[in-house]
């Protein structure tokens, strides 16, 4: 088997080399090495050390950001990008410390029975920009308090560490994403299935063909949040219909969707693998890449009047 030196780069801070989901999927079916001097480097966007590379170079985002063909050759992100040098991997597929096999029938029924509903409904958010989630929560919490355990909106006097086991006794949670844009989809919609709760979702319109849309309430299928809330007073007071909505299976007919197959993601990197080992991202292309993420930060941070809403 061929040796693969590869080196992972500007990833958030604290990123182990050995230690992510990535290096320990690729092991499984390449020999992999971790070098100084790599012949593929995998980069995300925390940072841009990239730059000093002339290998191949792959971007991976779970964040809500498109890919810079101008400074990568690959790119693996949660977009719905037809590209031959992209492959869509949402980030809830990549969620360690979860097993989407546990939500398989018969399997999701020990979930079921193990989380059994004394409180009403949860917030657990940090990142006070996403004002379209922050809103929807006062409305809620007008009707009837939703206990919030993250750096905004506290309202519980400490800061939730264990998230699964906070959501436990939960019927619903409050789970917008950051920000919407059609294909992003994060953990938060999938990590509740894993406490048998009820996401109360806000992102990607088309979320409900990953994910069976009788098992969670999307705001895209109402007119409005006052239409949404009125939902979930109605199952909150008519335990026949909660318990009706929590047993149906998460994936539509109990079948993973396809992005939680292995050797689709296996046989993507075997192509970028057996491929050339130079970037084409360099010279007069490298400097164009580099004004164009100039521009979309500097859009990011001035123009965009919709942030937190897109």
């Amino acid at each position: 088997m061929k040796l693969i030196k590869i080196k992972f780069v500007d990833f958030y801070k604290g990123f182990n080399q050995k230690e992510n989901w990535f290096y320990k999927f690729l092991s499984k079916f390449f020999l992999i090495e971790i070098s100084e001097s790599p012949d593929f480097i995998i980069y995300s966007s925390f940072g841009h050390s990239h730059l000093n590379y002339s290998c191949t170079k792959i971007f991976y985002t779970g964040e809500n950001e498109r890919p810079n063909y101008w400074l990568c050759d690959w790119a693996v992100t949660f977009d719905f990008d037809s590209r031959s040098n992209h492959l869509r991997l949402p980030l809830y597929v990549i969620w360690e410390g979860v097993n989407y096999s546990n939500l398989l029938d018969p399997a999701y029924q020990s979930i079921v029975n193990n989380h059994p509903k004394s409180k009403f409904c949860c917030f657990l958010v940090s990142n006070p920009h996403a004002t379209r989630r922050i809103e929807f929560f006062k409305k809620l919490n007008a009707y009837k308090k939703v206990d919030s355990g993250g750096k905004v909106m506290n309202n519980l006097g400490y800061q939730v560490v264990d998230k699964l086991s906070f959501l436990s006794p939960y019927k619903f949670v409050i789970a917008f994403e950051n920000s919407g844009y059609p294909g992003y989809v994060t953990e938060k919609i999938y990590e509740p299935f894993f406490t048998n709760t009820i996401p109360i979702y806000w992102g990607s319109e088309s979320v409900s063909k990953e994910f069976n849309p009788d098992r969670f309430l999307n705001r895209a299928d109402f007119s409005s949040d006052e239409e949404l809330i009125d939902k979930i007073i109605y199952l909150e007071e008519h335990d026949e219909a909660y318990r009706e909505m929590i047993l149906q299976p998460v994936f539509i007919g109990n079948t993973p969707n396809e992005y939680f197959d292995e050797n689709r993601l296996a046989n993507y990197f075997e192509k970028i693998f057996e491929g050339d080992k130079h970037t084409k991202s360099k010279g007069l292309r490298m400097q164009i890449g580099i004004m164009k993420r100039k521009w979309v930060n500097f859009y990011k941070k001035y123009l965009s009047e919709r942030r937190g809403f897109e």
